[in-house]
């Protein structure tokens, strides 16, 4: 008896967990849209890449990094002011990837071109223009961070690192040159966050919080294949279903992120310590030799469909080698398993919304679990209602992006007016289903 019942527990861990979803539904009414190939005013016109963030007064503060430029938008949707402009003076932007603002209509801008924070006040004055660290820095501490996000608790940027294969392959290119770096001159990488504080005179940078990698062998490239570019690249890109680095600040400075497949949200004090995790019982899925196949597969047909209509870059060099691609894409790596947790955002009051991947293994639009500002799991929200918003912003206004057939973008803000339980009932893990044939192949 006693055997059996070992048995039993054997083949009960072995079982994958599953959790049993609260459904919620929410209200959603749509504020107003900007932007859009029909948009009536130019400045809506906005460029593919968009950055955008609520301040306290519901104004939503939006960079368009191809435009080098920030517009206010106002809760009724109209043009409140722009801030900034291209250019080289100060208060002039050059090159611009990331906007981070603060409830009292602050605006924090890093410009690349400047080396440079530039601070706005409410009135979109600019207020201040503090240089990053001296110029003797090397290329790859330089390339600039695309995540920021203002400490509310305080007056500096929390700064995730510049992405790993980028920051490789130009301490790479300095070593072919004869630059020789410092244990210190690379900054931290894509899975850590810096503190970047602008008080003094100079911008002043401090490593917080240091996410988990996935160890893999380091390849070893002969001196030939260091200066072909292709190969350094694809020596050092992610692996299919790698682990992301997912996070996001609360408005009381804790640091909420994801750094594994497993579902393990980890709360972190402003200095970096973790102080608590949230968990509910998903399991990654191991990845077979099926789901390699049929993830092979979807990744050759997104590919095809690209080139039928690639985006205009207007430079020749940026033109693609198809058959070198579609030869990256079967060669590439696949990590063991598939990680539950895709995306990762704080609410306006400090709850969290955690996105976990959909039906198929490459799907990063899967259901979204609410949790409220004290750590309670209210419920989950379906696939694609309403979706993962931008960003936050006061009395329910939430922002999202979608985009044409042209791939045109256009802002919706919308208010989220109530949040309904619906009858509990025990949902089947999307990690558990076995990958399926891509779109467009069933």
């Amino acid at each position: 008896m006693k055997r059996v019942a070992c048995q039993i527990v054997a083949i009960l861990l072995a079982v994958p967990a599953v959790a049993q979803d609260q459904s919620l539904t929410l209200d959603v009414t749509e504020v107003y849209r900007a932007g859009g190939a029909d948009a009536q005013e130019e400045w809506a016109f906005f460029g593919p890449s968009l950055r955008a963030r609520f301040d306290g007064a519901g104004n939503l503060v939006v960079l368009d990094v191809l435009d080098n430029r920030v517009v206010v938008i106002g809760p009724d949707g109209q043009l409140v002011r722009s801030v900034g402009r291209k250019g080289e003076g100060p208060g002039e932007f050059q090159q611009i990837k990331a906007l981070a603002v603060w409830r009292d209509g602050r605006i924090a801008v890093p410009d690349q071109g400047h080396a440079a924070i530039q601070v706005f006040s409410p009135e979109g004055e600019l207020d201040r223009l503090v240089r990053m660290d001296d110029e003797d820095k090397p290329l790859s501490s330089s390339l600039g961070h695309e995540e920021i996000r203002a400490d509310q608790s305080g007056g500096r940027l929390i700064a995730q690192g510049v992405a790993g294969v980028l920051v490789a392959m130009m301490n790479r290119m300095n070593r072919l040159v004869g630059y020789q770096e410092d244990e210190t001159s690379s900054g931290v990488d894509d899975r850590a966050l810096e503190t970047l504080d602008f008080s003094g005179d100079m911008v002043v940078s401090r490593p917080i919080l240091q996410g988990w990698r996935a160890p893999r062998p380091e390849l070893m490239l002969s001196p030939g294949d260091e200066e072909d570019w292709a190969k350094v690249v694809a020596s050092m890109e992610d692996r299919y279903f790698e682990p992301g680095f997912h996070w996001d600040a609360l408005p009381d400075g804790t640091i909420a992120y994801s750094d594994s497949t497993a579902y393990a949200i980890k709360l972190a004090s402003p200095d970096g310590s973790v102080t608590d995790v949230l968990r509910r019982p998903l399991s990654p899925e191991p990845v077979s030799a099926r789901i390699r196949r049929a993830t092979i597969d979807y990744h050759l047909e997104r590919l095809e469909q690209w080139l039928e209509r690639p985006p205009s870059t207007g430079m020749p060099f940026m033109a693609p080698d198809p058959e070198r691609r579609r030869q990256r894409i079967r060669e590439r790596g696949f990590y063991h398993e598939i990680p539950v947790v895709r995306r990762l955002k704080a609410t306006w009051n400090g709850g969290l919304w955690i996105q976990r991947r959909g039906e198929d293994p490459w799907d990063d639009d899967g259901p979204i679990d609410v949790f409220s500002p004290d750590r309670e799991y209210l419920g989950t929200l379906p696939a694609g209602a309403p979706g993962m918003p931008l960003a936050f912003g006061p009395d329910g206004l939430v922002v999202h992006l979608v985009r044409d057939e042209l791939d045109v973008p256009t802002l919706v803000v919308s208010r989220l007016t109530s949040a309904t339980p619906q009858p509990r009932s025990r949902t089947r893990s999307p990690s558990r289903r076995a990958a399926t044939a891509p779109p467009g192949a069933r």
